[in-house]
């Protein structure tokens, strides 16, 4: 069983990632390096594909949430470099100098253990905490922990990186500007030392598009390059696609509802006449919401037709009255065009009461792939 035999999919478009990354590279100069991100399976659309499709677009390195994604895609055969998150401990030092994976160091004893571990020459990254206090060094740590690493006997600093909240459900201007200050700060001070920072990068996908001034000699966005959308400034503007153009599955059952006094009134049917139910496997535990939202509806034979509560576990209703011809095996799209009509993304995140963002992975997490480019 190597290929999956439910019949519920998504699609994701690898035109449009190819389309994005030449769209950010128009935007931030040749002289520029794009670590593209890759965090939560590149935010459901697939790792390993999207790493393909953009590392033959020229992207410069990637940046992994996962060690296990990132040797994924070392297996599938991603040759660029791979910076990784906070996200793995230092006894994975051996196995990350094997397959070329750069880990991320925030504090002193950071460095005396991954120095520990390595056996050769293990190049690392310092990431600065401008003031989101999660990973990272300090601004006023940064000279201290870079000098750590030039000296320490198998590690070498690759880069210096920081990250401003941002996206998060606040919007202060001042605050992310005094991070991006603090971060700017702690490099000053490393080069100050005369050690070398090979890339120096703090612009994820909202400070790409919102400070182009922060762009440095690097940049990590990851949402942006799956067609996510942010706001921007006017030199900042551009078009991007999404990547997840498709949501879909077929019609597992069929059948007519005649009026007969043997059916129990179920209090969340309302029934109509010459009624035909549908079933698709596709339900919550894939990501649809538990409650059903009141215009939920679907695409099938190039018509629109209603979704019918309650959503179950891995089953959605299909009201196809007024689609007296439709037959088990029928596609039925959720995201994506029948015919002449089509449901968009922000439609779906409508229907499904979530910003885009949040559509992504809960799609793209549960679902089988399909790619089309």
């Amino acid at each position: 069983m190597s290929a999956p035999l439910r019949p519920t999919w998504c699609e994701i478009d690898l035109g449009a990632i190819a389309h994005n990354v030449r769209q950010l590279r128009h935007l931030i100069g040749p002289a520029v390096a794009i670590y593209m991100c890759l965090k939560g399976d590149a935010s459901g659309c697939g790792a390993a594909e999207v790493a393909r499709r953009a590392e033959a677009e020229g992207v410069d390195g990637f940046a992994f949430g996962n060690i296990d994604s990132a040797l994924a895609c070392r297996a599938a055969g991603i040759k660029r470099p791979i910076l990784l998150y906070p996200t793995c401990l230092p006894d994975s030092a051996p196995l990350l100098e094997q397959a070329e994976l750069m880990p991320t160091l925030s504090t002193l004893g950071d460095v005396v253990l991954w120095d520990r571990a390595a056996r050769h020459r293990l190049p690392v990254f310092l990431k600065i905490d401008g003031g989101g206090f999660r990973a990272g060094a300090f601004p006023h740590e940064a000279a201290a922990m870079a000098r750590a690493i030039t000296d320490s006997r198998h590690l070498r600093l690759a880069g210096v990186y920081g990250h401003p909240m941002t996206s998060y459900g606040f919007d202060d201007e001042p605050y992310t500007l005094a991070q991006l200050d603090a971060i700017k700060r702690a490099l000053a001070a490393i080069e100050a030392e005369g050690i070398e920072v090979p890339i120096r990068m703090t612009s994820s996908s909202a400070i790409v598009l919102g400070h182009p001034n922060a762009d440095l000699n690097a940049v990590d966005p990851g949402r942006l390059v799956v067609g996510m959308s942010f706001q921007s400034v006017a030199k900042r503007h551009a078009s991007w696609k999404p990547a997840l153009v498709g949501l879909k599955s077929r019609l597992v059952m069929v059948r007519a509802l005649a009026p007969t006094d043997d059916l129990v009134r179920a209090p969340f049917l309302r029934l109509r006449p010459n009624m035909r139910l549908g079933l698709i496997p596709f339900g919550w535990s894939d990501g649809y919401p538990k409650s059903m939202p009141p215009n939920a509806t679907a695409l099938i034979r190039g018509r629109r037709v209603p979704l019918l509560g309650p959503s179950h576990s891995e089953l959605l209703r299909v009201d196809l009255t007024d689609v007296p011809d439709a037959q088990v095996g029928d596609e039925v799209v959720l995201l994506g065009r029948s015919g002449d009509v089509a449901i968009q993304i922000e439609e779906l995140a409508e229907q499904w009461r979530m910003s885009t963002h949040e559509l992504f992975p809960a799609i793209g997490k549960t679902l089988p792939r399909r790619y089309i480019d």
